[in-house]
């Protein structure tokens, strides 16, 4: 074997290498996106729980924000979640080929 194969063969194993250890982050990430996701949504659950009587206007107005608001939050975080998901397909398929 030439120095040249021997080189793109080591180079080769380097970028798989560097590529898992990606794919392993990316899993972590999707893990700490997962806890924001249970965090917002047990939030928002208190928030149901807590909710405040119909005749106080500004109360509700403000407590219904608080929702929007939350459920926004774990809409991106599933966005996020999506792009990751997709990041680590890309990443297993470039260590296949």
């Amino acid at each position: 074997m030439s120095k040249k194969n021997k080189d793109n063969e080591l180079l080769n194993k380097v970028i798989d290498l560097c590529l898992i250890y990606g794919i392993k982050d990316s899993e972590l990430y999707l893990k700490v996106l997962d806890n924001k996701i249970k965090f917002y949504q047990s939030q928002i659950r208190f928030l149901e729980d807590t909710k405040p009587l119909f005749f106080q206007k500004k109360k509700l107005e403000e407590h219904n924000k608080k929702i929007e608001e939350y459920e926004q939050i774990i809409t991106n975080a599933y966005l996020q979640m999506n792009e990751e998901v997709e990041l680590i397909l890309k990443m297993q398929n470039s260590i296949k080929s």
